[in-house]
Formats: C-alpha cells, structure tokens, sequence
C-alpha cells in the first residue's frame, strides 16, 4: 500500500500538532525542517517538528493553505482571535518559503497594494487548486492499483476509498495489466 506521511510539529510542554498528508516523504522533510525552524524563533522556544507515517484515519492541518488574497485573508480573519499552533503564517512560511510567503501574507492582510485585480487573483488560485487537484488524482490511481494488489479486488470498495469513478479505477487497473472485469464478477 502507498504510505503516505505526517508532519507532527512538537512545541514544548503542549500536544503535538500533525500536518499532512504528503505523498512524497522528501516534501514533509523540508516542510518540517521550515516550520519546525520558523516556530522555534517565533516562540522563542525550541519546536521539533519531524516526520511520521501518516495513519488513514488521522486528522491533519492541511499542508497547502491558500495563496490568493481574498481566500487567505479570509483565513487570517478567522484565525485572528484563536490560539492555533502552528500559526497560519508558519503554515504558509513552510508551504512557499519566507520570501514567497512573505508578499503572499502582505496582500492577503492588505499591507501591500496589489495591482492584480480580484479576477486575476481568482483565476490563480483556480490554477493553483487545479494543479493540486492533478497531483491528489495521481496519488489516488497509484493507491488504487495498490489496494488491488493488497487484496482489495473490488472495484466498488477501491472507488468508495479513494473518491474515483468507477470509470477511472477500471481504466487504471487495465493501464497496469489488471483486468478487474474478471475478479469483479465472482464477488
């Protein structure tokens, strides 16, 4: 089965929060080490932050916030009177990097002026969510053909798991030579 990870940021003397999941255990290794550097300089403390196989079932901060204005400020607005951990901004930090997530945090909290109109920052993040949604699609076929292989020969069960039409999960499974057509019928 494809293992999927965590990134479980650890404060001291607090719960540790989990962020995740990533496909790649190379992408929540750097994210980690962003965020778990960023919120020790920003609390002053030392935050651990390392990465962990990401269980099924668990609940995680997202690991891709918003980058549009509009969206993100809203975020922020919401955000303004709780004590998250980590904050949306070492979220942020961690996903684009300080120089990117600095102007992105700029003009979603107003501070900077923005010569994009708000069509133009709708239609990005349009972009941005597609490009995302094109990689979780992937991610999913690859665990479908793996639940096959790991003994989930129903293409009924395989497409309530990963939220793929039927359509899909029979095309993928015939791509790598499996033919579900004929394990199907005997169940």
């Amino acid at each position: 089965m494809l293992e999927t990870y965590a990134v479980m940021v650890t404060p001291q003397d607090c719960p540790p929060a989990f962020i995740g999941p990533f496909v790649a255990e190379s992408n929540a290794e750097r994210y980690a080490q962003r965020i778990g550097r960023f919120e020790s300089q920003r609390t002053k403390s030392k935050v651990d932050a390392s990465v962990v196989v990401a269980h099924p079932r668990g609940e995680y901060l997202d690991p891709r916030l918003p980058t549009d204005a509009w969206t993100l400020g809203k975020l922020i607005a919401e955000e303004e009177d709780q004590d998250v951990f980590p904050c949306l901004y070492a979220r942020l930090h961690a996903q684009l990097g300080e120089d990117i997530a600095e102007k992105v945090w700029s003009q979603a909290t107003g501070w900077e002026e923005s010569e994009i109109s708000g069509r133009e920052q709708l239609l990005a993040s349009a972009e941005d969510w597609r490009s995302q949604r094109l990689g979780a699609v992937e991610a999913l076929k690859r665990i479908a053909v793996e639940l096959w292989y790991d003994g989930m020969e129903n293409v009924q069960d395989i497409r309530r798991a990963t939220g793929l039409s039927r359509t899909t999960v029979y095309e993928v499974l015939r791509n790598v030579g499996i033919n579900p057509a004929t394990r199907d019928s005997g169940q």
